[in-house]
Parts: C-alpha cells; sequence; structure tokens
C-alpha cells in the first residue's frame, strides 16, 4: 500500500483523476432523495488533504478561469435583461445579505470577545470572498485575518452547498414544476411567433407602400407574402398593397391581433401560386453575417426574398429590421428559391462549425479577463482594489460573448463546448479546495476551538436564510432565482456548480454573473469599514 501512496504523492495527475473519480461516485449516491452530485469531489478531496495529500495550486487556478469564463459566456447574451427586469430587486437582496454578515461580524467580536481583525477573516471566509480576504488584510495589516479566513473558508464551502441542496425540501419547492413555470412564463412575455393570412379592406392603405406605411415598426409583424390577384408575390420596400390583396403576416399573437383590425379580417390559409416560392432555415456561420442588423443586409433587394424570423437559444424572434445576427442564430427566409443557393453562400450555413469552438478565441478572452482583472480602481481616498483573476474573467467572458463579434474574432462560443468547460473546470477547482481545506480543518478546531468554526457557521447561514425567507415570501422570487442571488452575493463557486446540476435552465447563471461584480465590491467595502472599528 506505501508504494500506491508514494506513487499518488509523486503523480498529481493521477490523483486529481482519482479524486474526482471517486468524488463523482459518492455524489451519485442518494440517501433520502438528497445526493452530492459533483460536490462529492470537495469532500473525498478533504479525506485525502487530512492525509497529507497535496495538489498544485495551479490546478485550481486554470479549473477557476475556465469554470468563470464559461459562466460569462452563457450569461453575456441574456445578462442586460435580468438588469433591467430584477437588477434593483436583486441588488437589495445582496446588500441584505452581505451586510447582515458585516453585522453580524461586529457583534459576534464582542460577544465572544474575539480580535476584530480575527472576526473580519472569519467574515471573508464564510462568505468564500479572496477579494475581501485581500481587502481585508489591507486594511488590518495582521496575520489573524487569514487565519480567521482559514477557519471559516472550509464551512463557507461546504455550507452554501448544503444550504442550497435543502433549499427544494425547506422550502417545500419542485424544482421541475418551477423550470416549467417558469418557461411558460418566457412564452407568455415573449409570445410565440405565429403566422395569418389578412385581406386588406382598410380603403386607406389602397396604393401605399409598405415603406410609406413604415410596416414593420408600426405594425410589429413581417409581411412573408402578398397574395395579388391571385397571384403570389415577395413584399419589398416599394411593394403596394391594394383592396383585396392577402398578406401573410408574421409576428406575436398580440401584435398581430392588434394590426387585423387596422388592415382588415382574417381568412383562411391561402395556397401558393408562385412557382419558385419557397420558406428554408439557413444557420448564420459565417463570420461576416455576424454583428449586422437585417436592414444591413436588405436581402429583398438583392435576392428578392425576406427574412420572417430568427430563431436564437431555443427562443423565436419576429425579423425586425434593427435585429442583429449572432453566430449559431437559426434563420428563417422566404422568397424566390431560385436564390437560395447565394443565401446559403451569405449565411453559412454549416453545421458542423457549431459543434466545434476556436480555442484561439476561448484562450484569448481568458487571457484579456486576466489582463482587466490586474487593474487598479479607486473610489475616492477610502480605498482602492482590483477586480482579480475571478472578476476580471468574469467579466470578459460576459462582455465578449454580448458582443459577440470584435473585428474577425467570433467570441461566442457553442453551449455544449461551453457546458464542457465549465464542468471541468468546476471538478479542477473542487479537487483543490477540498485538499487544502481537509490538510488544516482539524488541526484548527484543535487550536483555535469550536467557538470560532461555530462564529464561522453563523456568519455563512444566517445571512443566507435571512434573505432566502425575505425573497420567498416578500419577492416571491424562484428557487431558481435566488440560487444564482445566494451563490453570487455569497461568491460561492462551488455552490454555483451545485445548483447549476440541480436544475436544466439557465437562470442560476445569468443571475450568478449580473450580481458577483456588485457583491466582490460590497465585501471589500464591507471589510474596509469593519477595520474602522
Amino acid at each position: 500500500m506505501d508504494w500506491f501512496i508514494k506513487y499518488l504523492q509523486f503523480h498529481q495527475v493521477v490523483l486529481l483523476v482519482l479524486i474526482c473519480t471517486l468524488g463523482f461516485l459518492i455524489g451519485k449516491i442518494k440517501v433520502f432523495n438528497f445526493s452530492l452530485e459533483a460536490s462529492g469531489i470537495l469532500f473525498v478531496a478533504m479525506f485525502f488533504g487530512h492525509y497529507k495529500f497535496k495538489l498544485n495550486s495551479d490546478f485550481q487556478t486554470f479549473g477557476l478561469m475556465l469554470f468563470i469564463y464559461a459562466i460569462g459566456l452563457q450569461a453575456g447574451p441574456s445578462i442586460f435583461n435580468i438588469f433591467k427586469k430584477h437588477g434593483k430587486q436583486l441588488y437589495a437582496l445582496v446588500f441584505v445579505l452581505i451586510s447582515t454578515g458585516a453585522i453580524l461580524t461586529l457583534l459576534l467580536s464582542k460577544i465572544l470577545h474575539m480580535d476584530l481583525d480575527l472576526a473580519i477573516g472569519l467574515f471573508a471566509g464564510a462568505m468564500t470572498s479572496t477579494p475581501g480576504l485581500a481587502s481585508a488584510q489591507e486594511a488590518t495589516q495582521s496575520a489573524l485575518t487569514s487565519t480567521g479566513y482559514g477557519i471559516a473558508y472550509p464551512f463557507g464551502v461546504i455550507g452554501v452547498i448544503l444550504f442550497i441542496k435543502l433549499m427544494p425540501t425547506l422550502f417545500k419547492v419542485n424544482i421541475t414544476e418551477e423550470e416549467n413555470e417558469f418557461q411558460a412564463s418566457l412564452i407568455d412575455k415573449s409570445a410565440e411567433v405565429v403566422h395569418k393570412f389578412v385581406q386588406i379592406t382598410n380603403k386607406e392603405l389602397d396604393g401605399r407602400t409598405l415603406k410609406q406605411l413604415s410596416f414593420s415598426a408600426s405594425v410589429g409583424a413581417v409581411v412573408s407574402r402578398i397574395i395579388h390577384e391571385g397571384k403570389t408575390l415577395v413584399p419589398g420596400p416599394g411593394s403596394k398593397l391594394h383592396q383585396g390583396d392577402i398578406l401573410r403576416l408574421i409576428g406575436t399573437h398580440r401584435k398581430l391581433e392588434s394590426a387585423i383590425p387596422y388592415l382588415g379580417q382574417v381568412v383562411d390559409d391561402q395556397p401558393m401560386q408562385a412557382t419558385h416560392f419557397e420558406s428554408k432555415r439557413f444557420v448564420v456561420t459565417n463570420k461576416e453575417v455576424v454583428g449586422k442588423t437585417i436592414s444591413e443586409l436588405n436581402l429583398n433587394a438583392h435576392y428578392h426574398v425576406n427574412i420572417t424570423r430568427i430563431r436564437r437559444g431555443g427562443m423565436e424572434f419576429v425579423a425586425e429590421p434593427h435585429l442583429r445576427f449572432q453566430w449559431g442564430d437559426r434563420v428563417r427566409v422566404a422568397g424566390d428559391a431560385l436564390h437560395f443557393g447565394s443565401i446559403k453562400n451569405l449565411f453559412g450555413d454549416e453545421m458542423k462549425k457549431l459543434e466545434s469552438g476556436d480555442v484561439f478565441s476561448i484562450l484569448s478572452g481568458i487571457l484579456i479577463g486576466i489582463g482587466f482583472g490586474l487593474i487598479p480602481f479607486s473610489i475616492g481616498q477610502f480605498f482602492s482594489f482590483d477586480l482579480g483573476l475571478t472578476g476580471g474573467v468574469l467579466l470578459a467572458g460576459v462582455f465578449l460573448s454580448n458582443r459577440g463579434k470584435i473585428g474577425t474574432f467570433i467570441w461566442q462560443v457553442p453551449v455544449p463546448i461551453i457546458r464542457f468547460m465549465r464542468d471541468i473546470g468546476l471538478i479542477l477547482f473542487l479537487a483543490v479546495v477540498g485538499i487544502n481545506s481537509g490538510a488544516h480543518v482539524l488541526e484548527i478546531i484543535k487550536e483555535e476551538g469550536i467557538k470560532l468554526i461555530f462564529a464561522g457557521a453563523i456568519l455563512t447561514l444566517v445571512p443566507m436564510i435571512l434573505v432566502s425567507v425575505i425573497a420567498r415570501f416578500k419577492y416571491k422570487l424562484m428557487l431558481i432565482d435566488l440560487f444564482g442571488m445566494l451563490t453570487g452575493g455569497m461568491t460561492s463557486t462551488p455552490g454555483l456548480g451545485v445548483s447549476t446540476s440541480m436544475t436544466s435552465v439557465q437562470r442560476p447563471l445569468i443571475i450568478y454573473a449580473s450580481v458577483y461584480p456588485f457583491a466582490m465590491i460590497l465585501m471589500m467595502i464591507w471589510t474596509k469599514v469593519l477595520a474602522l472599528f
């Protein structure tokens, strides 16, 4: 057995693979419908750490970069919708979360007669905030601060994971039912894109062109075909409308229902008479098209066809002129089929390209994030800070994926590759965090006593419980939203990993990426404030 132990000590990659494999096996074990899943790696790693095994911290750094960048890539295209709709509410909850922890830190230092420098370290560790520790260390200039961080951090990691796992039971929520409710709400908000045939009876429209009417902008629907005197025509800006014409309109139920009384009346589906008229879907895989608007392509003028719908990320949109194309968009084109070959070349339409990512752009994006994280910021003369590795890489992923394309670089990455990056990054991170925590946790308990462990646990759990109750009963926040808000507010990467394994929707990722920068800066401010007492 000794030879095997020595082998693992000198071959860290083998040790890493062993920990991850055993962790996944343990994570699959269910007790009362509860399983650790990927977080099983953390506990296996702690066991190995207790017996003095070590893993190079570079594994953790590389894993963290992959995981955080993947989160940014996945959240980027949708993150600004969260800002508009839920930003104030989410930020208020994060403020309560971290401020509660800070106030408890001050109270516990008095009640338990703790050195405040040590208590500030407990606060940063309980919130699993490395930037918070850096800020606290700068403010206190005391070794006790990092000691407190080391004491509270293991339970900070484990406590968030266990709380996230237990939340569905505590709040009696079925995650699958909540996912279905969330998907239904998306359908209600975006409204399914449909088509209707409408006959023009409004005399005021007779002889007027679509351009004169600013049809798409005013009506909010797209005309994909005009049937005039039995002939099917491909509409363009100069197409004239006449009484008796039948339009094939594409739009949401709400838009069409409001437009129909202005135009005329709904009629049954009409047969298409045009010999070469077809409707076909193309996939955007041409870098030259990414970032351009529908109006900039002006397909009607060049090819006598119209774009009617765009499908993106499982959602379908009416093809409004201002919409910009993103990598992987499914574009529905209707019109003269004789030009479909040219349109195919224009969009690229190569599905194979969606199955592979550009490794160079992924690595370049991470490198940009690292550089951005090193830039120093300051708020007046009160304190200065930088975003660090995590914050910089996260913001780079968010910004680049939201932008989509800069020059010849396509920053968006296919979803399967993002998921693979996220999973690999998470297991590397969990393995090193676990093995480092396991090496010291028993020694810390013996040396510092249960009192400090208890204080750290209070700082981790009480703010989460308080905010969860407020979010559920006052704001009626869904659990999948709460997952993202809590893990982002606690800056807990392992907690986010667990929450993403519990739901099939991307909501926790998006909210995590939305609130994380705010939580990080707020932690830095509070550690500076506490150091003044």
